[in-house]
């Protein structure tokens, strides 16, 4: 009994895993094959704060670890909390507080790095660069 519910709840959280990978993998591949490759990009004109991730893991993948680490430093950071968000379903440990602890560093840590790329490499170099086509940009030249 108790091992069939671990087998069960093993084969959900691959389930959940393996769907989200791909609604993921889809999304970014219909982006990517688009013009619009960033959609955040596309609509609002300034980069998100993940903005860089899908160059840096090609370069990853590509063993160019240099190149990962310019596109966006924190490029490994996705896949964990990848995992914690499907296989932990959001928990770092069973303390709620700890927990908080856990994604307020996190956030934080994604904000902060966000912060000092956008004064750093804001609007004139990739990827931090300003879409002068985004639909945000093109409404306010209409007004």
């Amino acid at each position: 009994m108790f091992r069939g519910k671990i087998k069960q709840t093993i084969q959900q959280n691959l389930r959940d895993f393996f769907i989200i990978t791909g609604i993921f993998g889809i999304g970014t591949l219909i982006f990517y094959l688009s013009d619009i490759k960033c959609l955040f990009k596309y609509t609002v004109g300034i980069p998100c704060p993940g903005c860089g991730l899908t160059r840096a893991w090609l370069s990853f993948f590509k063993m160019d670890l240099g190149a990962a680490f310019t596109w966006h430093p924190l490029f490994w950071i996705a896949p964990i909390v990848i995992i914690i968000g499907v296989f932990a379903k959001g928990k770092v440990s069973k303390n709620k507080r700890t927990n908080t602890m856990v994604w307020i560093f996190i956030v934080t840590l994604i904000l902060s790095v966000y912060s000092v790329r956008m004064v750093q490499l804001f609007p004139n170099q990739v990827p931090m660069d300003y879409n002068e086509r985004s639909l945000l940009s093109i409404l306010r030249k209409l007004i």
